[in-house]
């Protein structure tokens, strides 16, 4: 079973490979694990829960190393 680092680590690198990918300007993100924040301008821009990361991000949920 994956350590709870191990899984933060997983899921950072993929929220940050789908935000790479994105048209959509954003200045810097943070994931603490439950939410998703995108800042654009020092503001929040976005702000996204687990559950929509599960739909958004293929696999986002499970470990890959």
């Amino acid at each position: 079973m994956p350590s709870e680092t191990n899984t933060l680590q997983s899921q950072a690198d993929k929220i940050q490979y789908y935000l790479s990918r994105t048209t959509e300007p954003y200045d810097d993100w943070d994931w603490d694990g439950d939410e998703l924040v995108v800042w654009l301008d020092n503001e929040p821009i976005e702000r996204y829960k687990r559950a929509d990361l599960n739909q958004i991000i293929k696999g986002f949920d499970y470990e890959t190393t």
